[in-house]
């Protein structure tokens, strides 16, 4: 019988049981038979955490809810949703393209295995959550989806190599949501064991699966681009990804992550000072509305960078962001990531301090509308309520600290200014063009009364002489 692991969630004690059906000894020692067992496999699970820290993990349950953009769609990779019952069934797919991969490969099915095998307890490790699968029915999913992720980015590298991925790909809204599965947070398979499998299809069966730094380098720097050309089919910043920028990726939404923000930041453990003028408030910033009435104007930035947010002259730089399914599901996941305990070595937090900038100043959906007349928001799907919506219910689910962030100095210098003296006669008296009238006429009327004392003082001087 082929091996099974059970971890200590997935046994549990049966909250009733008929005392009458078993004696008080069995009772007993079938309670400390099970209790032993759940403590073995607690400790060995503390025994791997403690020499390899996951990477993947469940999608927090903070964010679950906020709308779908945690499930995958389509197609599940890795243990967390291969039972989903809201995926339709995609194993002939997987199979057609462990087929296409087998063709192509110099490497045969049991070289594939061995190298699985090999790499098994590796490959569990790095998820956060104990995999409960027998080692049989584990190393069979993981060659289906490896092999599957694989070809799909061989299949993406040609120009007409669509038509070589099945029925499955040649319908145009097909594409965008199986690119959108591979970046969920628990829908990944490790990225290591993705670069091996990609050396075995290409140099062969090796006896001692072991390749030098220079190979292993090779193919990973290879899979990073192929992956990011993928990626770059629905989100075209990762056409523009600089290599210089991605790290050794833990799995493909961390390498799609990497690629997103690829500007240097400080470490969160050291974040930038800057010398406040004034202290900032637990309000922050007031909303788009209120800047405007205040005298900010709003523009449009073309950056790659998502906290390229400027404010120069009273004119406040924002990139430039569409918001439909694509764009939720990546800023989510990504969110998501950044909160994952463990990886935060490797990541920093600035989709948490984009999205708290943005819900500051968006409260309701004419706040979207006067973004999106600037050009800072497109909506194709969505309305103004629904995009207000979407950030108020993602900053609800973080916990932001607006005096230690990357935007710091933002938020710093558009309190300062909403403060000052000139913002507060501009919403108050130039605030709509009613209001402008109104002091026009005041003026008029003071400069009138002023002339015409003027006028009666020098007429009073005129009948003196």
């Amino acid at each position: 019988m082929p091996e099974l692991e059970v971890s200590p969630r997935s046994t549990s004690f049966p909250e009733e049981f008929d005392e009458a059906s078993s004696g008080d000894d069995d009772a007993v020692t079938s309670c400390l038979g099970r209790v032993g067992h759940q403590l073995e496999e607690t400790s060995r699970l503390f025994s791997r955490e403690s020499t390899s820290p996951p990477t993947i993990f469940r999608f927090p349950q903070s964010l679950t809810g906020v709308n779908w953009a945690e499930v995958p769609e389509i197609v599940s990779i890795g243990p967390y949703y291969r039972k989903s019952p809201n995926l339709p069934g995609f194993r002939r797919h997987k199979l057609f393209f462990l087929q296409s991969f087998l063709r192509r490969s110099k490497a045969g099915k049991e070289s594939l295995v061995n190298c699985l095998a090999a790499r098994k307890h590796r490959v569990r490790s790095c998820y956060s959550e104990p995999v409960n699968m027998t080692s049989a029915y584990f190393l069979e999913m993981m060659l289906l989806d490896c092999c599957f992720v694989l070809e799909l980015l061989q299949i993406f590298d040609g120009k007409d190599g669509i038509k070589e991925g099945g029925r499955i790909l040649r319908d145009p809204w097909i594409i965008p949501v199986v690119i959108r599965d591979l970046l969920k947070l628990g829908n990944q398979v490790p990225f290591f064991i993705l670069v091996e499998l990609s050396l075995l299809k290409m140099r062969g069966e090796r006896r001692e699966l072991a390749w030098t730094k220079h190979e292993v380098s090779k193919s990973r720097d290879n899979l990073c681009r192929l992956a990011l050309g993928m990626f770059s089919q629905v989100y075209p910043i990762c056409a523009r990804a600089k290599k210089s920028f991605i790290e050794y990726p833990h799995h493909l939404l961390h390498l799609f992550y990497s690629a997103l923000l690829r500007e240097k930041r400080y470490p969160r453990e050291n974040p930038p000072k800057y010398p406040p003028k004034s202290p900032l408030s637990d309000q922050s910033i007031p909303c788009v509305t209120k800047l405007w009435h205040s005298g900010i104007k709003f523009k449009s930035v073309k950056t790659n960078d998502f906290l390229g947010i400027n404010l120069r002259k009273r004119v406040l730089e924002i990139p430039s962001i569409t918001i439909d399914d694509s764009t939720t599901t990546m800023l989510i996941n990504c969110l998501a990531l950044e909160q994952s305990q463990g990886i935060n070595d490797y990541i920093s937090r600035d989709i948490t301090d984009y999205i708290s900038f943005m819900y500051c100043l968006i409260s309701q959906p004419k706040d979207v509308s006067l973004l999106c007349s600037n050009g800072i928001i497109t909506r194709f799907s969505h309305n103004d309520q629904y995009v207000a919506n979407f950030f108020n219910e993602l900053r609800k689910s973080i916990a932001f600290n607006v005096r230690d962030c990357h935007l710091s100095k933002q938020f710093e210098e558009l309190e300062s200014y909403y403060n000052s003296n000139w913002a507060y006669i501009k919403r108050t008296y130039f605030s709509s063009p009613w209001s402008v009238i109104a002091v026009f006429f005041a003026f008029l009327g003071i400069a009138l009364t002023a002339i015409q004392t003027v006028y009666a003082v020098l007429g009073y001087h005129s009948r003196s002489r």
